[in-house]
C-alpha cells in the first residue's frame, strides 16, 4: 500500500519496472486452474447504451501455485491495511459469492467433491462474517 511508485520488496531482491509494463483497470476477475498453475483473467463491465451488459476480458496472467499462495497473503495484507486506514470495504449483497449448488448424486459419492463443497461453504461463511 505504498503511495510512491516503488513496488514493495518482500523478497529482498530489488524490483525494476520494465519500460513496457502493462497497467490496466479491472472490475472483474475470472479464474482458470489446472495442476500446474492458476490463470487470472481480468475484465471490465461494459454497458453499451441500449445493448446487453457484458464483461470484456482484456488481460490474463498465469502464475504457479506457489505465487498464488503468496499473492493470497499479500492481497490480504493490502486489504486489511486499507480497512485499518479507511474502514471496512463494503460489498453489495448482490455481489456476494453465491452459495455453491447442491452436489449431484455422483458428486455425493465422491469424497473429494463433498470435501470441496464443505471447504467452499466454510470459506464463504468466513468471508461474509468478516464484512
Amino acid at each position: 500500500m505504498s503511495d510512491d511508485n516503488s513496488p514493495p520488496q518482500p523478497t529482498g531482491i530489488p524490483y525494476e519496472r520494465a519500460a513496457n509494463l502493462i497497467s490496466t483497470y479491472a472490475n472483474n476477475t475470472y479464474f482458470e486452474s489446472n495442476a500446474w498453475d492458476l490463470k487470472i483473467v481480468f475484465g471490465q463491465l461494459e454497458q453499451p447504451p441500449g445493448g446487453k451488459a457484458v464483461i470484456k476480458q482484456n488481460l490474463a496472467v498465469t502464475i504457479p501455485w506457489t505465487i498464488a499462495k503468496l499473492a493470497l497473503y499479500w492481497l490480504r495484507v493490502q486489504v486489511e491495511a486499507m480497512e485499518l486506514q479507511s474502514g471496512k470495504i463494503t460489498i453489495r449483497q448482490d455481489l456476494l459469492p453465491a452459495e455453491p449448488p447442491p452436489l449431484t448424486l455422483d458428486q455425493e459419492n465422491t469424497p473429494l467433491a463433498r470435501e470441496l463443497r464443505e471447504l467452499i461453504l466454510k470459506i464463504r461463511a468466513e468471508f461474509i462474517a468478516g464484512l
